[in-house]
């Protein structure tokens, strides 16, 4: 966010995508958007399509320090679970059982970054996983555990890279993670179809829905939640995630046309630096 010349507030918004909040808490600021994530953005926000480019971060391979060494290189299948799905637990333990690497994402960028460029294959529920291991042309593939999973903004990303992408329903090693989520209405070993018409409508209910459960129904969860033995009888555990992890790595990847990254990373380099620009001339009017 920059001052301009006459003293207002001005929010600039470059390569950022809508996500779990709603637009008009930024009424009171002064908004000009150079670039955004993709289609779904764009709409929610009332732009033309000019304003679509992709994330920010498929700039990442041109920085050297994010670039993998060659101790880096696993050629392995990694794994990228949400960062609040690693709050639950299990996950550690599945993936070992499908004997492929768990990553953390709450680790180090330059730690996970090298992690997803140096694979085989990337497995991932943070969105961000994907779009790391894209833009170092990494194959991958989308899974969702529970409703804490935005279709919305994957299908943002995806088709802003002309990908028509299926994310598959992963179950969690326990079903804790389920409880403060919810599960979805689908059910595990489905594949999502991605659909702009669809991830619009999401982006609607998720900004305005009231999440708070019925009381009695979360004493209830929290109750199960603090018996692990009833878990467990849920038929929640670290094998049936660990196949499930084993059956979406032989599906085929996704992966983006090289031309197209190069396409885009060029178009949001020159608005780059004509957002340079215009900072740097707004600072120099500044009395």
């Amino acid at each position: 966010m920059g001052i301009d010349p006459q003293g207002s507030r001005t929010l600039h918004v470059f390569s950022s995508g809508a996500g779990y909040t709603r637009v008009d808490r930024w009424q009171a600021c002064k908004v000009e958007y150079h670039c955004v994530r993709g289609p779904v953005t764009a709409r929610v926000l009332g732009l033309g399509a000019d304003k679509v480019l992709t994330d920010g971060a498929i700039l990442v391979p041109l920085l050297e320090r994010y670039r993998p060494q060659v101790s880096d290189r696993s050629g392995r299948v990694v794994v990228v679970p949400h960062y609040e799905t690693l709050d639950f637990p299990g996950w550690h333990e599945a993936v070992q059982l499908a004997g492929f690497d768990l990553v953390d994402p709450r680790d180090t960028p330059e730690t996970v970054i090298r992690s997803l460029a140096g694979a085989r294959l990337v497995l991932t529920e943070s969105l961000h996983g994907a779009i790391i291991a894209d833009a170092f042309g990494v194959p991958w593939r989308g899974f969702a555990v529970s409703r804490n999973f935005s279709t919305a903004k994957w299908a943002d990303w995806t088709f802003s890279l002309d990908l028509q992408v299926d994310i598959s329903l992963v179950p969690p090693p326990d079903p804790v993670q389920l409880f403060r989520f919810g599960k979805r209405s689908e059910p595990f070993g489905a594949l999502l179809s991605l659909d702009q018409e669809a991830a619009f409508r999401e982006f609607n209910e998720r900004t305005s829905r009231d999440a708070r459960a019925p009381f009695l129904k979360a004493q209830a969860k929290r109750m199960i939640e603090a018996i692990p033995a009833a878990r467990r009888a849920m038929g929640y555990e670290g094998e049936r995630t660990a196949r499930a992890l084993d059956e979406l790595a032989r599906l085929e990847p996704y992966c983006s046309r090289a031309g197209k990254r190069d396409d885009l990373r060029d178009a949001m380099l020159a608005r780059l630096d004509r957002l340079v620009a215009t900072c740097t001339a707004s600072l120099i009017a500044m009395p």
